[in-house]
């Protein structure tokens, strides 16, 4: 991704990701003075540098305070209550993201929107056998049930062919807003559009190896080697299209 915009991204992810989810009123009140052109400190002095070279309308800065220190919903019911915590958060790295890259237009929003909802849902994938063995699911209750899995089977962190098509329907769920977001691509510049191709080749890459019944993922959790990163790189520079996110045939009920 272009350099410049990374680097002002980074103080936006640094302050939504840290001081932002904790929510304290003395973090508060300094925030609103950096918004007045009174920055207190590194952090909020390179939010401001990039609020101001990316004219990132305040109250979309705002959001970040207001959206980050809500937790994430631990056993959710739907894909609806996931998506409903996911999709206001993504709006607001969105906005910033395509404001910094100069790429304000309505049309651009909405597929940057799902494909940064389909980043974080292959995240939690990805994350699962840590998320497990903590104690904590995030991922909803009803692709439980048409997986007829049991929490207490997932939990044993065993693949059995209830826990492969449960980790099958995830691993469509996240394609598909892959797929949907993919049209962002072609609404940003050609250093972004390659940063943005490469992430979802990766995520494709990764969310390969959750699907696959012969990777136990509970004993090894999916990672990307640095040959696999540069050859999804490499990759990027020619254009993607939602083929290259196969949808998977639906599995098999079984029969209980």
């Amino acid at each position: 991704m272009p350099r410049g915009l990374l680097r002002g991204l980074d103080s936006i992810l640094a302050v939504a990701l840290g001081p932002a989810t904790e929510g304290r009123e003395s973090f508060h009140n300094a925030f609103e003075r950096m918004l007045r052109g009174r920055p207190d400190g590194p952090l909020l002095l390179a939010l401001w540098g990039s609020a101001s070279s990316g004219e990132i309308p305040h109250e979309d800065l705002r959001r970040i305070l207001k959206r980050m220190p809500v937790p994430m919903p631990l056993n959710p019911a739907t894909r609806g209550e996931v998506l409903s915590y996911l999709h206001p958060r993504a709006s607001v790295l969105a906005r910033c993201t395509l404001a910094l890259a100069q790429r304000n237009e309505p049309e651009a929003l909405a597929p940057a929107e799902r494909l940064a909802c389909g980043f974080v849902v292959t995240r939690l994938l990805t994350d699962l056998p840590q998320h497990l063995a903590a104690g904590i699911l995030r991922l909803p209750q009803a692709d439980l049930d048409a997986a007829n899995l049991s929490r207490a089977e997932l939990f044993d962190m065993v693949r059995t062919p209830a826990v492969n098509e449960f980790l099958a329907l995830e691993c469509e769920w996240a394609r598909e807003l892959l797929r949907q977001g993919l049209p962002v691509c072609e609404r940003v510049g050609a250093r972004l559009q390659r940063g943005l191709r490469a992430a979802v080749l990766r995520s494709e890459m990764l969310l390969r190896r959750v699907r696959d019944p012969k990777n136990d993922i509970f004993r090894v959790p999916p990672r990307l080697k640095a040959h696999e990163r540069w050859r999804c790189a490499v990759r990027a520079w020619r254009p993607l299209q939602a083929k290259a996110l196969p949808a998977d045939a639906p599995p098999t009920p079984r029969v209980s």
